[in-house]
This record gives structure tokens, sequence and C-alpha cells, in this order.
């Protein structure tokens, strides 16, 4: 089934339309903002802090640069901590089976087994 442009068109993301939608999309945010200039304020706040961080991202990626690493070092231990516990429960799965298994092939062969449907009739 191929979609329908027009079928589609009320669920499309307001950029995605074309610019007099994007714009009439927009609108109700915009006339929200002269009652709430927190949202002037807040872009404003993301605004510098995004300049700040780039102009500083050299010395951010120096500070940050070995907690990265022990972070790294500290993640492969837990993937080989988890991997063996896994690998644990995998042959504990394996004993459990084959001990259930052995009590079943146990009863089969015993003398209690079920009739079948020929030793009925």
């Amino acid at each position: 089934m191929t979609d329908h442009p027009e079928t589609l068109a009320p669920y499309q993301m307001p950029w995605r339309r074309d610019r007099v939608k994007q714009a009439l999309a927009l609108a109700p945010m915009l006339r929200a903002v002269p009652k709430n200039p927190l949202f002037l304020i807040g872009a404003a706040v993301i605004g510098v802090a995004g300049v700040m961080a780039w102009r500083n991202r050299e010395k951010i990626a120096a500070t940050t640069g070995p907690m990265i690493d022990d972070a790294k070092a500290r993640g492969h231990a837990l993937i080989e901590e988890a991997r063996t516990k896994g690998e644990d429960l995998i042959d504990q799965a394996k004993a459990t089976t084959e001990a259930v298994v052995a009590k079943t092939r146990r009863r089969k062969a015993g003398p209690a087994a079920t009739p079948t449907v020929t030793e009925v009739h």
C-alpha cells in the first residue's frame, strides 16, 4: 500500500510542509511569548550555554576525557561480569534440563509406564 500525500498531510511535522503552513503551525507558540517571557529567556540561556560550550570544547574534552575512559573501563568490567554470570546461568539451565530429561526417561522405562492405545483396547 502506498501512502497517499493527502492522507498523511495532517500527520506531517510542520517543517515538512510549505512555508505558509510552517509559519501558521508556529503562530500559536509565538502568540504565547508575550504572555510568558520565559520562552525567550529560556531560549537565550540555551543559546548562551551552547556558545560557551562550543568555545570551550577543547577544555571540556580534556576535563571529561579521563572520566569517559574510567567509565569505559568500568563498563567493560561489568560486561565481563555479566558474561560470566550468563554463562553460569546457561550451564545451570543445561544441568537442570538434563536432570529433568533423565527423570522423564526413568519414568518411561519403569514398569509404571502409561499404557498405549493398543493395550487399552
